[in-house]
């Protein structure tokens, strides 16, 4: 080393050793909290949207009550219906994707080859940009129609589809569950898969026997939380009208079913039995819609049971996909409280989510309603999108008179797809009249600096205060602070006077008490929106 580079390397370290030590800062109270198994337990961990429709957020209500909301039927309907020579007793069973990328819905749906035997039926597909106006496009250009080539086997009926890009092989890409006959006979009923790379040239999986058949649309998910597919499908053998679930992680080999859905008192007040049940996941759970179809005969419809030989549909809920309870006029009920003995009348009627139309007005769905199955949701602004089939007969409308008589020359009803759309979240509220009400919630933790509700509060108001886990008031976050809700928003920001966000209420147990008047509550949703950076050091 030159005398130079010597010298100033002595001069450099007598600098640096000359310099005064940094200061470490300390962090502001209430940025930093402790977590650990001790003082987090017994309570909810609020990681995503938080609904209303079952009580597990709600400690106690006063002057308050869950109310289960209905969609609103689009005004155009029908959207589409059958009119080409080839859509026989369509549109039936269907499907519906929407692509946010390409801004394309797909709908497939189903509809019947006219043969002699085991019934089986055409599929076809139709396309939209925005969800209302429907085209049917050309996909066979040798029949010049919108059928697709669905898995070539005899008694094709009941079609589920997914798509999935967790797939590696893209001729996997779109999946489907359906029900056949392949010997063209009632014993060899089954249920059964094929593959698509684009859903619409499709393959039928060797061997075709994996599910036990199901005799109405077989509705195939892929549930992300645990890695593996559900189907919800039809019991059987026998075939009954019950609701099932089966599961698989390779789509091949599927799980003995297991019946979710039986029926239950409330069920013998209009003699429902359920049709099938098209699934949706949900903020971190599962919405299921069934079609509750009611006192089935062959007799004219009387003024006493107007549900007689009709459907409507209901709403079902699960948390994890496997366990999954109905969904009444406020919310779940639990399967030992649908068995009760009690007046179920009222409570049978208000449970309904979506109902058929009005008779009397002979509107195009009075007769039945079908859900399509969305294995996504397809929400559109600020609205989920819903769409179904309805018809305008009752369901055994081949049968007239009373005593009735099968009619040798009955006129087809009329057949379209329908949409009904529902505010986002907006299955259950939680909600209060002009004299108020409360809801305080069981003890929740949550991450982050933000809590956003979704609420209406025009007209009205909404606000809230902040607890510890035993109620006691937390300072700076009570009643008098809140800063009120008072317009109709699905993405209300919860804040307090003097706080920049709700920081201090992160990382530890607390209650909320949501006070509303004039007003209803959707859901709940942590979130952070700042950057929590401090400095370390003073130099």
């Amino acid at each position: 080393m030159s005398r130079f580079n010597l010298s100033t390397a002595i001069l450099l370290l007598a600098t640096v050793t000359s310099l005064p030590a940094a200061k470490p800062l300390k962090a502001p109270d209430g940025l930093f909290k402790d977590l650990n198994d001790s003082n987090a337990t017994s309570v909810i961990l609020l990681r995503e949207t938080e609904l209303f429709i079952d009580g597990r957020l709600i400690s106690s209500m006063k002057g308050a009550r869950r109310k289960l909301n209905q969609p609103v039927k689009h005004k155009q309907n029908p959207l589409l219906v059958a009119d080409k020579p080839w859509e026989v007793g369509g549109p039936g069973y269907g499907t519906v994707h929407y692509d946010p990328k390409t801004k394309l819905f797909r709908m497939w749906y189903q509809t019947w080859k006219k043969k002699k035997g085991i019934s089986e039926g055409n599929l076809c597909l139709a396309t939209s940009r925005d969800g209302v106006k429907w085209t049917k496009p050309v996909i066979n250009k040798d029949t010049g129609t919108n059928l697709v080539s669905p898995p070539d086997v005899p008694g094709f009926q009941c079609p589920g589809i997914i798509r999935d890009d967790n797939d590696p092989d893209p001729a996997r890409r779109y999946k489907m569950l359906f029900s056949c006959a392949p010997n063209n006979k009632s014993s060899s009923w089954m249920s059964s898969a094929g593959f698509s790379p684009d859903g619409i040239h499709w393959t039928t999986v060797k061997p075709l026997k994996i599910i036990p058949f199901s005799d109405t649309q077989v509705c195939p998910l892929w549930d992300s939380r645990n890695r593996r597919y559900m189907a919800i499908l039809r019991f059987g053998p026998p075939n009954v009208r019950l609701v099932a679930r089966t599961e698989s992680e390779d789509f091949l080999h599927w799980s003995p079913k297991v019946t979710v859905f039986r029926r239950t008192t409330r069920d013998a007040v209009q003699q429902t039995q359920f049709y099938q049940m098209a699934p949706m996941p949900y903020a971190g759970g599962f919405i299921g819609l069934i079609g509750a179809y009611h006192n089935e005969s062959l007799k004219p419809i009387t003024p006493d049971k107007p549900w007689t030989d009709r459907q409507d549909l209901q709403l079902a809920y699960s948390r994890d996909g496997v366990i999954w309870s109905r969904v009444g006029g406020s919310g779940t009920v639990s399967y030992s409280e649908l068995m009760a003995k009690r007046d179920w009348g009222p409570r049978a009627r208000a449970s309904v989510f979506l109902p058929y139309g009005d008779m009397k007005r002979k509107d195009w769905d009075w007769g039945y309603v079908i859900p399509y199955f969305t294995p996504d949701p397809i929400v559109v602004g600020d609205r989920i999108h819903f769409y179904y089939a309805g018809t305008d007969a009752k369901h055994w409308w081949t049968w007239t008179g009373d005593p009735p008589k099968l009619d040798p020359n009955p006129k087809p009803p009329k057949k379209g797809v329908g949409l009904a759309t529902l505010r986002v979240d907006g299955f259950v509220s939680v909600e209060a009249g002009p004299k108020g009400g409360s809801m305080t919630t069981r003890p929740i933790l949550f991450l982050g600096d933000t809590l956003t509700v979704n609420a209406e509060a025009k007209g009205g108001s909404l606000t809230v205060e902040a607890l510890d886990a035993e109620g006691k008031p937390i300072k700076n976050f009570g009643i008098e602070s809140s800063v009120p809700l008072t317009s109709d928003s699905i993405n209300h920001k919860l804040a307090w006077k003097g706080q920049a966000d709700l920081h201090q209420l992160q990382g530890r147990p607390i209650r909320l008490r949501f006070h509303l008047k004039g007003a209803k509550l959707y859901s709940i949703t942590p979130g952070t929106r700042h950057a929590h950076y401090i400095q370390s050091y003073d130099q």
